[in-house]
């Protein structure tokens, strides 16, 4: 614009200097300030202050109008910058005042140029309607303003208009619109879907560094659209190779990669989807993240494929679906069934295709199996083959179901499930097998022996696995034993014992195993010669086992048979290897030793084996038989002070034992042989008076009246006849078919009528020393009826009399009921009780571990610690019970935020048993990790090792665990694993509490 002004301001100045010259004198004012408006006007102009420049061009044109005709240059020029600065302002009077210039001016050249210029304006500022009005009355002559018409065109999709324009260009020059008009004409041709025209005027576009960049993708589309897809590989794919090029490639590897999917060439495939990826910024569409994620799964790159596919799953439509269970496979694929879990549930949940709902059911429930969720497994085929009555999937499910009722304790609803299927497979007979054994172990560990051989046999029937059919062999071998069914029992031994079968490595063990129990039962037929051999080639075959407790067992059980069979040479020869090797029952062996001893009339030898019992075994089960034993030596050795001092030891210190009559009643006999006839007299008398039932009442009458007489005061004795007579009625046979009429209603458990029957007689015999025993049998009664708070009454009079040899029952039957019933105070009280009186290791046992929970649930923990390490320390404890006390130990541990003896100690719960005290464990330890903000650690606990180690865990430690799960989730910024794990809670867990919580944190999360 500048430079044609200055042309023709070049021109113009010579012409209006001459018309000055010749202007009157009066009007030398008037045109010299008109001329400095003219520059004014154009200074503004250059500097495009517009508002400006008008006004001084049209003050110019004002005071220039009474001097200059009307076609006169510089009026041309102002009237031109006028509607020029008009444009410029965009006021509404431009296309005015253009009209009127063109009008007034036809011939000038600023006309054609003032349409040019508006045509450009409007062109540049995208009003491409106005533009083509005034740059088509220009494109004739002007090439810009003809590229510039096309374009416009272009933009208002007037194609057909448009492409005969470019055409015209795009052959007439090589120059850079000639170029643009090729690309524009090809863009026409290719939405007009003539892409063989489109090509070459694409690849001609390519000279131009405008247009270069997107040429490629043009040109790719162009040859997918006509399925020429050979000739599209063969462009594109040498393109895509190429390195920092700056095209345009992401369509370019988008359709390469689509043409290698439809081809099913996935290998190739999934490359290029890779490249359109790191080519985009946005998300790719959802079909194509569909189409990358199955090709990088059937090339087996299951995580990448399950990263692309998990947000096209979550779109709940058909192709979200598809994504949905080909996601599904790609997690199990890369060893994650819980993410697996959930994408197998998106798929279940949607209707679009009933063949992939199908296959995503039955794959859910297979996953929750792999897990250990077995009773929703269960749950989940039962309704699947419900639902689907006619799968393909029916043998595999029924498959299924058989190995799911395996994992739970509901072996019976199992057994009942396959007896009812029509057709077995090898694989449900062989879940068969494992379900009956379990059925029929629980059975024998529950004394049920008729029922463990009936579920024993049913696992016979099934023989898939040899392993599990010698196991059940042997174990219904130990059931008959256990009926005292010896002579079958032995004849399974000797089966076991003569089966042949080197493939099965288990069989050896169970032979093994055979001959000791074989030998057990004859001991148990009081056949010692057989029992003896049996025990000897066991014993010779376990010495060099490296199983020393079975050595050492075994050498104890060959010394009884010789014992049993007064081969006393040899049971001694046998208790002294037994005491050499053995670590647990030496003071057994030794007491026995003893006893040998004793009958050998080897009394010094025998006293040194019942002193090393007292002395170097305090706490052992036998101690006051060797108290006893050691004062009855000297009794019969006829040194009574002795004795005297031996039987007081035993009756001061072991004021429970049983012997303690019996010693009372032998230092009465040592007393009276050393003239203490008053001593004599008030150990009879502690006798008749405390011991009533006691077989040696009768025998203490006696010797009292022998010593009443000697003292010279027979009268009394007849006190104490009375006393006793009143105690036990004179009519023996009366009294007593009454006592064991109502005892036998007890024992054929007729329990309420037991209950009358001993009432009536303690009330009719209140003094009887049956009363005693009776008070116990009621007790019971009222305990197999249920009817604990009546139990406990009874049982706490028993406890009170401390009369009778079941006290130790009775202490441990109210311990039981206080504690169910949270009075712990109380059961700490009988718990002592029955470790007073503990009569083997059993009753030491329960009292130990009651004693435990009970301080346990009172919380003092210091108490709690002391008996969690007698368990702990005792190897006479069963593994549950060992597990509990370690599990106790990590808890108060874990109270007092000592997370690394917690730690310990619940890895100890752990070792010992996978029941749910280790499943409690392992949570527990879970819990420390969360609690050290160690949250992906506490996860992986939970899925890898909870789930794994401990599927039989109870719905509650599974439930808190998958709670803690969710947290953990959370604590890592995984919401959406968090509420999928939350969600599966509230839908499958059947403890309510658990569900509560799950729902709240759930709506926490929302």
């Amino acid at each position: 614009m500048k430079r044609i002004f200055l042309a023709i301001l070049q021109i113009l100045v010579p012409a209006i200097f001459l018309t000055s010259m010749q202007v009157s004198a009066q009007n030398t004012l008037n045109y010299t300030e008109a001329g400095i408006n003219f520059r004014n006007g154009q200074e503004y102009f250059e500097a495009k202050n517009y508002p400006a420049a008008r006004a001084e061009f049209s003050q110019y044109l004002e005071l220039y109008k009474p001097l200059l005709a009307k076609d006169d240059a510089n009026k041309v020029w102002a009237e031109y910058y006028v509607t020029m600065c008009s444009l410029y302002m965009s006021n509404p009077e431009t296309e005015l005042l253009a009209d009127r210039f063109v009008r007034n001016n036809p011939d000038s050249p600023q006309a054609r140029n003032l349409f040019k210029e508006i045509g450009q304006y409007f062109f540049d500022n995208g009003d491409y309607e106005k533009a083509v009005g005034y740059l088509a009355k220009t494109a004739g002559s002007d090439p810009e303003a003809k590229y510039k018409l096309a374009l416009s065109y272009f933009q208002l999709q007037r194609y057909n208009e448009a492409q005969p324009i470019f055409d015209e260009i795009k052959n007439e020059s090589n120059t850079e619109n000639g170029i643009g008009a090729s690309y524009y004409s090809a863009i026409i041709s290719f939405r007009a879907g003539r892409y063989n025209d489109a090509i070459p005027d694409f690849k001609k576009a390519e000279q131009s560094a405008r247009f270069r960049s997107e040429i490629p993708n043009w040109v790719a589309h162009s040859y997918y659209r006509q399925g020429k897809f050979n000739e599209m590989l063969a462009y594109t794919e040498p393109i895509l190779k190429q390195k920092g090029t700056g095209l345009k490639i992401d369509d370019l590897a988008l359709l390469t990669a689509e043409v290698y999917f439809q081809q099913g060439n996935y290998e190739k495939a999934a490359p290029y989807y890779t490249q359109y990826a790191n080519y985009r910024a946005q998300k790719m569409l959802p079909a194509v993240a569909y189409r990358y994620g199955y090709s990088l799964y059937r090339i087996n790159q299951f995580a990448p494929a399950a990263e692309q596919l998990k947000n096209v799953a979550a779109n709940r439509d058909t192709l979200g679906q598809h994504a949905a269970f080909i996601l599904g496979i790609s997690y199990l694929k890369a060893n994650n069934p819980n993410y697996a879990l959930g994408a197998f549930d998106q798929a279940r949940k949607l209707n679009f295709n009933m063949g992939i709902k199908e296959d995503a059911d039955f794959n859910h429930a297979k996953v929750l199996l792999d897990l250990g969720r077995a009773n929703e497994t269960i749950r989940e085929i039962e309704e699947f083959l419900n639902n689907y009555p006619n799968t393909k999937y029916e043998d595999e499910a029924n498959e299924l179901v058989s190995e799911s009722y395996l994992s739970t304790n509901n072996y019976v609803a199992a057994l009942n499930y396959i007896e009812g299927l029509k057709k077995r497979s090898p694989r449900i007979n062989a879940a068969y097998q494992r379900i009956a054994f379990n059925q029929a172990v629980i059975d024998y560990n529950a004394e049920k022996y008729n029922e463990s051989l009936s579920n024993f046999d049913k696992s016979l029937s099934a023989p898939e696995n040899p392993e599990l059919k010698y196991a059940a062999t042997f174990w219904k071998a130990e059931a008959l034993s256990g009926g005292k069914r010896y002579n079958d029992a032995i004849s399974l031994y000797n089966q076991l014992i003569a089966s042949s079968d080197n493939s099965t490595k288990a069989l050896a063990d169970y032979q093994t195993k055979s001959r000791y129990s074989l030998a057990y039962a004859y001991f148990n037929m009081k056949d010692y010669d057989k029992a003896n051999a049996q025990f000897k080639a066991y014993a010779d075959k376990m010495k060099n086992s490296g199983d020393s407790q079975s050595y050492q067992d075994a050498l104890i059980r060959l010394a009884d048979t010789y014992f049993a069979a007064k081969n006393y040479d040899q049971a001694l020869k046998y208790y002294d290897q037994a005491i050499t090797a053995n670590k647990t029952d030496r003071d057994y062996a030794i007491y026995q030793k003893g006893l040998i001893l004793t009958f050998l009339g080897k009394d010094a030898e025998a006293k040194n084996a019942f002193e090393k019992v007292q002395n170097g075994f305090p706490d052992s089960r036998y101690l006051d038989d060797a108290m006893y034993q050691k004062a009855l030596l000297a009794f019969k050795g006829n040194k009574y002070t002795e004795a005297i001092t031996g039987f007081t030891e035993l009756i001061n210190n072991q004021p429970k034992s049983t012997y303690v009559t019996r010693a009372l009643l032998k230092r009465a006999l040592a007393f009276s042989n050393t003239n203490n006839h008053e001593g004599a007299i008030n150990d009879y008398k502690k006798i008749i008076n405390d011991y009533k039932a006691d077989d040696v009442t009768k025998d203490a009458l006696a010797g009292i009246q022998e010593e009443l007489n000697e003292v010279g005061r027979p009268e009394e004795f007849s006190q104490i006849l009375n006393g006793y007579q009143v105690a036990n009625p004179n009519d023996k046979s009366t009294t007593g078919l009454e006592y064991e009429a109502a005892k036998g209603l007890y024992q054929n458990e007729n329990y309420e009528k037991a209950i009358q029957a001993l009432s009536e007689y303690i009330k009719k015999y209140p003094g009887s020393s049956d009363v005693y025993e009776a008070r116990y049998f009621i007790a019971e009664s009222f305990y197999r009826l249920e009817n604990k708070f009546a139990a406990l009454r009874y049982y706490n009079l028993v406890l009170a009399d401390n009369k009778i040899k079941l006290i130790n029952r009775a202490a441990q039957r109210a311990a039981e009921i206080e504690f169910a019933n949270g009075n712990y105070k109380n059961a700490i009280t009988d718990y002592k009780a029955l470790l007073s009186v503990a009569s083997d290791k059993r009753d030491q046992q329960t009292a130990y571990l009651g004693l435990m929970e009970s301080y346990y649930i009172s919380q003092n923990l210091d108490s709690t610690i002391v008996f969690t390490r007698q368990v702990l320390s005792s190897p006479d404890f069963v593994m549950g019970a060992k597990s509990k006390a370690s599990l106790y130990a990590g808890k108060i541990y874990m109270q007092n935020n000592d997370y690394s003896k917690a730690t310990e100690s619940f890895n100890q719960t752990i070792s010992i048993a996978k029941d749910d005290f280790g499943a409690e464990a392992q949570y527990l330890i879970a819990q420390i990790l969360y609690n050290q903000k160690k949250f992906k650690e506490s996860s992986e606990m939970i899925l890898n090792k909870l789930r794994n180690d401990f599927p039989d865990a109870n719905d509650k430690i599974m439930g808190k665990a998958f709670i803690l799960l969710a947290d953990d989730f959370v604590g890592m910024d995984n919401l959406v694993q968090a509420r999928a794990t939350l969600n599966s809670i509230i839908e499958n867990s059947p403890e309510k509490d658990i569900v509560t919580e799950a729902k709240a944190k759930l709506k926490s999360l929302k």
